[in-house]
């Protein structure tokens, strides 16, 4: 089946019907070379090829595909790369995951301007990166400070510290736990990967949801 010219309204009902993110990449791939083809039309294409680079570059990390994700920046338009907020702010996030300045990563996710058709999708990363760190930080400490801990979950450093119990309440949801006498908390690392996996797909697949709800 031949799949539907790239336009702002295809791009839409393609990120729309996505019910997983790997859904989402599988979408997208088709319409990288129709892209390319596009990017030489001037600028006429400008907003439409920005939204579908950024689109497939988070498709790439939802996936997991951070290699791939590196090279697609060195395929985009390099003209619109330069200038083009969205396509600055996924270079940006590149950097920070592969630098692992996880406080930078969350700062360009929630605080650097996105356009509402890649909220959706931005938020739905923000997520997979929160838990994908959570299970790193489970096998990588056995005690950690609650400051650090926040740092990189994307959380309130200086309320983490303090035991705000909103903070912490959502550490122990995932079971961590806390040594009252040291203030020191202890990851949980005893879920095994299928069941975190299973617990992040349905995460995800909501939020993946809500972009088909918002363009109804």
């Amino acid at each position: 089946m031949n799949t539907p010219p790239l336009s702002q309204e295809q791009l839409a009902a393609a990120i729309s019907s996505a019910a997983t993110p790997s859904k989402l990449y599988d979408i997208l791939l088709p319409y990288e070379e129709e892209a390319y083809l596009l990017s030489f039309q001037n600028n006429r294409q400008a907003e439409l090829l920005s939204q579908f680079y950024a689109a497939y570059f988070l498709s790439h990390l939802l996936t997991d595909k951070i290699y791939e994700a590196r090279f697609l920046t060195k395929r985009m338009p390099q003209d619109l790369l330069q200038t083009d907020d969205s396509l600055q702010n996924c270079v940006a996030l590149l950097r920070a995951i592969w630098q692992h300045k996880h406080e930078s990563v969350y700062t360009i996710l929630r605080e650097l301007p996105w356009s509402d058709t890649l909220k959706p999708i931005v938020q739905s990363y923000d997520t997979y990166f929160q838990e994908k760190t959570l299970r790193e930080v489970g096998r990588a400490y056995e005690t950690i400070r609650p400051a650090t801990a926040a740092s990189y979950l994307g959380l309130d450093p200086a309320a983490t510290e303090r035991g705000d119990p909103a903070t912490i309440g959502k550490l122990m949801a995932h079971g961590w736990t806390q040594d009252e006498q040291t203030g020191l908390l202890h990851p949980n690392a005893t879920l095994d990967d299928s069941q975190q996996d299973a617990q992040l797909y349905n995460e995800l697949s909501e939020i993946m949801a809500l972009i088909g709800s918002r363009r109804g």
